[in-house]
């Protein structure tokens, strides 16, 4: 028998090179079901929560994108009820755990696909989480401490700026998983979001219109380019860090990029659990297993958010001419990255 005590104190992090190991499967039934229980608590006082949240902005008439430092931010309850810059700065001092894991990315890149595979590495299993990784969306949650009551690991994300996530959490080294996917699948995939999404995005407006608009960056949450040019100099100012993943990769290639991860986050999982793994993550499973909460927002009550997660559909979008502007404003701002993208 595994001494409990002993199993949990692993949990504990060790400087900045922290290692998260699963507590083993052989505790007591008592310590078992009370951290079942807890998870249980939090996840329905955060169901309940977001729900609440979405109610209420149900009831609310559209507003302006708020904006704080130039960057505009979705409607969320958080923004409308504190404000921009109140909401941001609460993220900024968040009290991040050592040993939390942060998904960051720009928006549709690959959120909820991380989430999940996070969730199964942690955990050890390949059966989907209950859970969403909305419930952990740090500037979407009215009242962070919600997440106090979360036992460790947490896993929480988050679309905001690199120079806006919780300082505790860069000070204390803890893990960011960084996904990302190429610009003009997400701008694509934003657009069918944003059309949906008729209380925090509203923005139903044809192709050309919205193009015009990805192009100068005014959208929510930014620049793609000033997102991933902000992550890629946070990878170069904070060495161990972040850990950047390609979608594309990640989607050809699942069994070596989930153990990629799990490597990064020094977690053992054997080739059966990854192979596992990947098969509870692909995106039709995830499209008929996964609960949608985008539903309680869409304007025909139909969930959104495992869409396609194909590689190539900007191709049914953008005309040569776009695609032609597109790529010259990409070189321009690039010049100087290092990111490789696959565009098929």
């Amino acid at each position: 028998m595994v001494n409990c005590q002993a199993a949990n104190q692993a949990l504990k992090p060790h400087g900045k090179n922290t290692k998260y190991v699963l507590i083993h499967s052989h505790c007591t039934e008592k310590s078992a079901n009370t951290n079942n229980h807890l998870t249980r608590k939090s996840r329905m006082e955060m169901s309940a929560e977001m729900m609440k949240a979405i109610k209420e902005m149900k009831s609310m008439p559209p507003v302006p994108w708020p904006e704080y430092e130039g960057i505009p931010y979705p409607t969320f309850l958080t923004f409308r009820n504190k404000g921009a810059e109140q909401t941001i700065q609460g993220i900024k001092d968040f009290q991040s755990r050592e040993t939390d894991i942060m998904i960051c990315t720009h928006s549709k890149s690959g959120t909820h696909w991380t989430y999940e595979i996070l969730a199964l590495i942690i955990s050890n299993t390949t059966e989907l989480a209950k859970e969403t990784k909305s419930e952990k969306m740090l500037e979407a949650i009215p009242d962070l401490s919600v997440l106090d009551a979360l036992p460790s690991p947490r896993i929480l994300d988050t679309h905001v700026q690199f120079q806006n996530i919780p300082t505790r959490h860069v000070e204390k080294g803890g893990k960011i998983i960084h996904m990302i996917r190429n610009p003009k699948d997400v701008s694509v995939s934003l657009y069918n979001h944003a059309r949906k999404d008729v209380i925090t995005l509203n923005l139903d407006i044809p192709w050309n219109e919205y193009f015009e608009i990805w192009m100068t960056g005014k959208l929510p949450y930014g620049s793609w380019f000033d997102y991933e040019l902000g992550m890629e100099q946070a990878e170069k100012d904070h060495p161990g860090l972040i850990y950047t993943c390609y979608y594309e990769d990640m989607k050809k290639n699942p069994t070596k990029e989930i153990k990629k991860l799990a490597d990064f986050l020094e977690i053992n999982v054997t080739d059966e659990t990854v192979e596992g793994i990947a098969k509870a993550t692909t995106f039709d499973n995830m499209q008929k297993n996964k609960m949608d909460g985008s539903k309680f927002v869409s304007d025909d009550g139909q969930g959104f958010i495992y869409r396609k997660g194909e590689i190539g559909d900007w191709k049914n979008y953008y005309t040569v001419a776009q695609n032609e502007r597109y790529e010259a404003l990409f070189k321009e701002k690039m010049k100087d990255s290092q990111y490789k993208f696959q565009y098929e």
